[in-house]
């Protein structure tokens, strides 16, 4: 689901959805739900995958929990989610949907977040989704990566931007360093890699632009931008 800055992926289920990243904020993931009952109709979106903390990932969280979805992201996130983003407090500069919505006895936001450690799966037997914590990344300590082995298709966010076919970067950071370490520890069969910033772009391209690089970096990744 392309969008001018952000992009929000969603993979079909058997009988549901699962997006990930809900950024920005309500009337960008609005947008995203519309579409996305839009091209899989009657089926609803069970989870929302959020890959880091940062204000631009998180803006249209609470949106998808109004829409029924759980919250999955790294476990460092949980209390920052349920203490203050989804909190039951109403939003008074900007009134939300979510805002409308009961919560649960359990506590604020209990219900709507899924937390994991290292990884996480979703699946139904047929389409899978393989959620990693990336080791080695200065950017975020809560970052994950979202791999789906059917397609053997990689998503990140803030770490790895495809450049035009066959094209290259004006530089590699560290956080591409990072990634590509992480799907190397982790033996990802890797061909296609889908950003939540630009365009889709090959394997090979980014082990032919990232991976000289690699080779002559230090061995923590990072990446503070």
């Amino acid at each position: 689901m392309g969008g001018g800055s952000h992009n929000s992926i969603a993979v079909e289920f058997k009988d549901y959805v699962a997006v990930i990243e809900g950024p920005l904020n309500q009337q960008r993931s609005l947008a995203v739900i519309a579409e996305t009952k839009r091209t899989f109709p009657n089926k609803p979106i069970r989870y929302l995958v959020n890959t880091h903390n940062h204000f631009d990932h998180l803006g249209g969280v609470r949106t998808f929990v109004a829409e029924g979805a759980t919250v999955i992201t790294d476990d460092r996130n949980r209390n920052f989610y349920q203490r203050v983003v989804l909190a039951p407090q109403q939003r008074t500069l900007q009134f939300d949907r979510l805002s409308q919505r009961p919560f649960a006895p359990t506590g604020p936001g209990m219900a709507a977040v899924q937390t994991f450690t290292d990884n996480y799966t979703i699946s139904d037997g047929n389409q899978t989704i393989e959620l990693y914590h990336v080791d080695g990344l200065n950017h975020s300590d809560n970052m994950l990566i979202a791999y789906l082995p059917k397609d053997k298709i990689v998503i990140n966010a803030d770490l790895y931007s495809p450049p035009a076919a066959g094209g290259t970067l004006p530089n590699v950071s560290p956080n591409a360093v990072a990634l590509f370490r992480n799907i190397a520890r982790l033996k990802l069969d890797v061909s296609q890699h889908v950003p939540i910033h630009g365009n889709p772009g090959p394997q090979a391209d980014f082990n032919r632009i990232v991976a000289p690089v690699a080779a002559r970096a230090p061995q923590q990744g990072g990446g503070g931008e």
